[in-house]
């Protein structure tokens, strides 16, 4: 698995509750297809033509989600282990210069977020708090490399990761599906079945057969086992092209169970947006220090 891919999971398990409610956000989706796949039935089976891993990478990124400009609003529940919240969140995003948010509860605006290529802000309008830094401290607090292009492709939901090194990617068909994967199905099944270990995570997408539309999203590492499972449903049209997810839920399984629910009940692509932030001379500095 390539750097993009260890940065995608561990990007999944955040250890800092602040940076985690900005995380929490990401939606994962894959949007527009121009190609659709004839599905046969056979006594009730479901029959696909098999395709090997560059035709299905291939689709994949021919139908990410394109935008220039990005607004969306969305309502979350989340629940730690046996704790819930329930907030909304206003997106707006400007492709490959800036993403930005503002997260309320009841009305009320509780965080408001602003990413560039080169920075990261987060208000805490409860607390009259900040964040303010870069990548590279980001990056190691979570142990893993991250930059923009990572936030913004969870965001919109293009996975980036599978085009660098198609050729180790394994195509599969699974339950009407289309798979793609780090290691095969059958191989899989077995090691999970036997208890068994593999050095590296394991990842599997799972792709509608007459879309091309992401499904599901799998991520399992097997030592010190976590896992992340992503589904995707309720695709609607925007733009009058793209197709998107407007229903989604997240399962993550590491020091703590997490389980995200979100709905976006609003997406609206290529209008002007803009992105007011500013920090308040009366607010606090948030220092992360680094475990030792």
């Amino acid at each position: 698995m390539n750097s993009k891919s260890r940065t995608y999971f561990y990007f999944l398990f955040p250890q800092n509750k602040l940076v985690a409610t900005v995380l929490l956000m990401a939606s994962l989706s894959f949007m527009s297809c121009k190609h659709q796949q004839k599905i046969t039935l056979n006594n009730g089976k479901c029959i696909l033509d098999f395709k090997n891993s560059k035709a299905l990478t291939a689709n994949l990124k021919a139908n990410e989600f394109k935008f220039v400009w990005l607004k969306g609003k969305l309502s979350a529940e989340s629940t730690i282990d046996s704790t819930t919240n329930s907030f909304t969140v206003s997106l707006r995003m400007k492709k490959d210069s800036v993403i930005w948010m503002s997260i309320s509860k009841l009305g009320i605006e509780g965080a408001r977020v602003l990413i560039t290529k080169d920075s990261v802000k987060f208000t805490n309008t409860i607390n009259n708090k900040y964040f303010k830094g870069d990548y590279t401290y980001l990056s190691k607090m979570l142990n893993s490399e991250l930059d923009y292009e990572m936030l913004q492709s969870l965001l919109v939901g293009n996975s980036v990761e599978f085009y660098d090194d198609d050729e180790k990617i394994k195509p599969g068909i699974d339950n009407c599906q289309y798979t793609l994967g780090t290691i095969r199905k059958y191989k899989l099944r077995k090691v999970i079945g036997k208890g068994k270990e593999l050095k590296e995570p394991a990842q599997s997408i799972y792709m509608n057969p007459e879309t091309f539309k992401i499904t599901r999203i799998l991520f399992y590492e097997f030592n010190p086992g976590r896992s992340f499972d992503a589904h995707f449903e309720n695709y609607e049209l925007k733009d009058s092209t793209q197709l998107f997810p407007m229903k989604m839920n997240y399962l993550i399984k590491a020091q703590k169970n997490i389980k995200i629910d979100i709905e976006y009940s609003k997406v609206i692509l290529n209008e002007e947006q803009t992105f007011p932030f500013k920090i308040p001379d009366n607010y606090e500095q948030i220092v992360f220090k680094e475990k030792q």
